[in-house]
């Protein structure tokens, strides 16, 4: 699982994006938080995060002298901006540091998940490549097993992608793909198909005019009234308000 370090000033954005990457998104931990640029760059020498998400304007040391600072000292960090400021001297600051992502206030929960998935991709590249010589066989067979079933899952959101029914198309048996997954993912397999289903809904939300039900039916929920409840309990709000108001 991967580590996330957030610097916000604000309190409730800064909690909000927590919930968000560990409840909603899955698959990050969030293992220190900052109030301030200074107290960021000390938080990032404890903990050695592998993504930064960080505000621009802050006390003490701001966003932008935080990220001069970043890359002097950890210049292989991923980068996430999140700023209430669409102005076109952060947007060039953003390109000269190589900033990951440059996101506007209020986030959007599924263009996070798409940045944060995307950078995971890329992290998992970078593992593997660097450690593959250490891999075993079965460990790397194990590897290429999950990401096949991850690619089953994503194309397949509508049709029956139980565990009992992917691990026969892997061949592999429940219980062990099970265990398999955890291991090399970091999270259950029914949380990675339960929070791929809501990114899609989300996506199919705001992106849309298709009903509920219909969205339902493609994200693989026969019923739309279990499609809601989960949505509600993943997201924190239903389906229509989210479609109406945003995350």
């Amino acid at each position: 699982m991967y580590k996330i370090m957030i610097a916000e000033d604000e309190d409730q954005i800064r909690i909000g994006l927590k919930k968000t990457i560990e409840e909603v998104i899955g698959g990050f931990k969030v293992v220190a938080e900052a109030a301030n640029g200074k107290d960021a760059l000390d938080q990032l020498h404890k903990t050695s995060p592998d993504i930064l998400i960080t505000d621009i304007r802050m006390p003490e040391m701001n966003g932008i002298e935080t990220i001069r600072r970043v890359r002097d000292n950890f210049p292989s960090l991923y980068i996430i901006i999140v700023s209430g400021y669409g102005d076109f001297e952060y947007a060039k600051m953003a390109i000269k540091y190589q900033v990951a992502e440059y996101l506007l206030k209020p986030v959007n929960r599924v263009e996070l998940a798409e940045v944060l998935q995307s950078i995971k991709r890329n992290l998992d590249a970078g593992n593997m490549s660097s450690n593959e010589h250490e891999l075993t066989d079965e460990m790397k067979e194990g590897r290429h097993a999950i990401r096949k079933v991850k690619d089953i899952v994503m194309q397949n959101m509508a049709e029956d992608i139980s565990l009992q029914r992917v691990a026969a198309q892997v061949n592999l048996t429940p219980h062990y793909l099970s265990v398999l997954f955890k291991t090399v993912s970091g999270q259950n397999y029914s949380d990675f198909v339960t929070d791929s289903r809501m990114i899609k809904a989300k996506q199919l939300l705001k992106e849309t005019n298709l009903k509920i039900h219909e969205i339902a039916n493609m994200t693989g929920y026969v019923s739309a009234k279990h499609f809601m409840n989960v949505f509600k309990q993943r997201v924190g709000t239903t389906p229509s308000d989210y479609r109406n108001h945003g995350s």
